[in-house]
């Protein structure tokens, strides 16, 4: 007897069973099934629901003369074979210029397209049909694209800690291009941060973590310049810090409200388009509201025209002032690329785009979006997460995204990546699949993605904005990923502490992968000083997470990495390691130039640690001056790893082929 639900999950990429971290095939059950199907828009209660879904969706797909997409190669001719006779028009992207038409039996060719996602438009037995044409380069724009030379070094740091000391009370993009000129001075080439996308006014009491955003296309105004005075504290005060930050901004709109001349203003609302209003619009009823829309009343959740519009009047000075901030976050956060640039920084900034946003933002709310709130983003079970894990994100839906021509996918790349020399996918690992925990019923399961459009998209966009792409391939990577995204240019991230040989040491710098960003920690793991004193497992013993056994048994393992490096200072030998490595880029913490024991951020606490809000170890002056930042440039400079600019700074660091280790 024929499963229909399991039918129509894998006939639209829904996984009814997945191989668990131990190896062993998880079946997943029906009601998961459902609910997924279900947070896709496809409710299937019964055998009988499915049956008849899939009967129409592979009734659709057959009466397709072409496939919803198809992807060619930029700038040269070609031909898609046809399933019927068509009659077709081709328009550009962006223009709707018409760039092609005719009629076709078997075969339909095309001219050499520009770079783009086109529409082509079919008519085929009385019915209309789209198939968008994704021409796209071979390769995402490379590292040799941009530095002729091929081989650089970087420096990441937590963009709310760069409080410059006690100048300011969060972190703000004019220090940022501080920060970057600074580090650059040093031969660096880029300077990574963490998310800046908004988190909003108006959030969840508790969010305040980075990669929990309300809307990935726009940015977080926290980190707009606010003149207020910081402390001396380590931790940043979040609740103070945004307080400041709500009364500067405040004072700054009255002041910009009796300017007469607002050109600028106006051109950046145009530029921006209707999703700014939209995001606004949001942020105001957010703070009359609440902070989820799914709590709202019926008709601003399902955004009644004439509802949103009646509001939208009475508050139009508050949304006026959101867009406002949205600009001033815009020229700030691209004033730091130009002052990184001009401090001798070829890349310049390094943003992070995350894997969602959170389930009851703006980005879900928005009238454009290919988003699901039905589910949540997260991971199945594991050995640190018995539980599996949710992360409270809205997943992309597949269906939603094909349907629209990656539209909404490609303004969020753009968005990111017209402010940066180079974007870090966050779990790059989703353009494959994802695993979806349904809100309501069901434990979860994968749900596979359009892979080979989504990269196509991808390097669209990163050759588009002249960004190299590097996506974050940790974790239990599906086969094939790598070497896919290696294909299309993606560089990769390599973790030097995962990496581990079977000695107990790490793998030799000449085994790392040349297309990759190379590190020795993230955000989220331990740092160099805190990796070898087992420090994130010390505080996981006291928190009572691990037991005394296992953290005996990691601390024996550091011990063991430490004795292969055969010397008592490990943090500058794995900085020298890393300046050797064949990785064509590599990034050091500025937390590890410090030698920091304490990371960022421990997965699996809230505010048992104190996640997020670790200020930067370093002020300017401390940078300028730093026998530490010295040393990593001089390693970094032996290794054929610097700017033009660090090469002719005056401070020994042109000449340092005899530098001993």
């Amino acid at each position: 007897m024929t499963d229909w639900v399991t039918e129509l999950c894998t006939y639209v990429g829904v996984h009814s069973n997945y191989r668990g971290f131990d190896g062993q095939t998880i079946e997943v059950t029906r009601e998961t099934q459902g609910a997924v199907l279900a947070a896709l828009g496809l409710e299937a209660r019964t055998d009988g629901d499915a049956r008849d879904i899939l009967a129409r969706l592979r009734a659709e797909d057959e009466a397709r003369p072409l496939p919803p997409e198809v992807i060619v190669e930029v700038g040269k001719p070609s031909t898609l074979s046809l399933s019927a006779p068509v009659e077709w028009v081709l328009e550009a992207e962006g223009t709707g210029e018409t760039l092609g038409s005719g009629k076709a039996s078997e075969a339909l060719a095309l001219p050499a397209l520009s770079l783009g996602i086109h529409r082509l438009r079919l008519s085929c037995t009385a019915r209309e049909f789209t198939t968008w044409v994704l021409a796209r380069p071979h390769l995402a724009i490379q590292l040799e694209d941009l530095v002729a030379e091929g081989r650089i070094w970087g420096v990441m740091a937590a963009l709310y800690g760069l409080t410059d000391g006690a100048s300011v009370p969060l972190g703000t993009y004019d220090l940022l291009g501080d920060y970057a000129a600074a580090v650059a001075e040093y031969g660096a080439d880029f300077l990574g941060i963490n998310p800046v996308h908004a988190m909003g006014q108006t959030r969840p009491g508790d969010v305040i973590s980075p990669y929990s955003p309300n809307h990935r296309a726009f940015l977080n105004t926290w980190h707009c310049t606010a003149g207020a005075p910081g402390d001396g504290a380590d931790l940043i005060d979040y609740p103070s810090a945004l307080s400041a930050n709500a009364h500067a901004m405040d004072q700054q709109f009255e002041t910009f409200q009796t300017q007469a001349d607002s050109r600028a203003f106006e051109d950046f609302q145009a530029q921006a388009g209707p999703q700014l209003h939209d995001f606004a619009l949001f942020e105001a009823l957010a703070g009359t509201l609440g902070p989820d829309w799914r709590e709202w009343p019926l008709p601003y959740r399902n955004r009644d025209a004439e509802t949103l519009a009646s509001f939208a009047t009475r508050n139009a000075r508050q949304i006026r002032q959101s867009k406002w901030a949205q600009w001033q976050a815009e020229m700030q956060l691209s004033k730091a690329q130009t002052t990184a640039r001009a401090g001798g920084m070829r890349l310049g900034l390094y943003l992070d785009l995350a894997v969602g946003p959170r389930l009851g933002g703006a980005e879900t709310w928005a009238e454009d979006s290919a988003l699901v709130t039905g589910a949540t983003l997260g991971a199945p079970p594991d050995p640190l997460g018995p539980q599996g894990q949710s992360w409270g994100l809205a997943p992309m839906s597949p269906l939603k995204c094909r349907a629209e021509g990656y539209a909404s996918f490609g303004r969020l790349l753009r968005a990111n990546m017209r402010r940066a020399g180079m974007i870090r996918i966050d779990h790059v690992l989703g353009l494959m699949r994802n695993f979806w925990i349904p809100q309501v019923g069901g434990e979860g399961t994968f749900v596979s993605y359009p892979f080979d459009a989504l990269l196509a998209v991808v390097a669209i966009e990163s050759v588009r904005n002249q960004t190299i792409v590097v996506g974050e391939d940790l974790g239990l990577v599906p086969d094939g990923l790598r070497d896919a995204l290696a294909t299309s240019g993606i560089y990769g991230l390599d973790i030097l502490q995962y990496m581990r040989s079977t000695t107990g040491g790490f793998v030799p710098s000449s085994d790392m992968r040349e297309l990759a960003v190379c590190a020795f920690a993230t955000h989220d793991t331990p740092t160099a000083a805190g990796f070898f004193a087992a420090e994130d497992t010390r505080i996981r013993n006291d928190l009572g997470v691990i037991d005394a056994e296992t953290l005996e048994h990691t601390r024996e393992d550091r011990r063991r990495a430490l004795a292969t490096l055969q010397t008592t200072h490990p943090v500058p030998e794995i900085h020298r390691r890393l300046a050797q490595s064949s990785a064509s880029m590599v990034a050091v913490q500025l937390d590890d130039v410090a030698g920091r024991l304490p990371q960022q951020n421990l997965p699996a606490t809230v505010d048992e640690y104190p996640n997020w809000r670790l200020k930067a170890p370093f002020t300017l002056n401390d940078i300028a001056s730093s026998p530490a930042f010295a040393d990593v440039a001089r390693d970094m400079a032996a290794a054929g790893r610097t700017n033009r600019h660090g090469l002719e700074k005056d401070n020994d660091l042109s000449d340092c082929s005899d530098h001993a280790h």
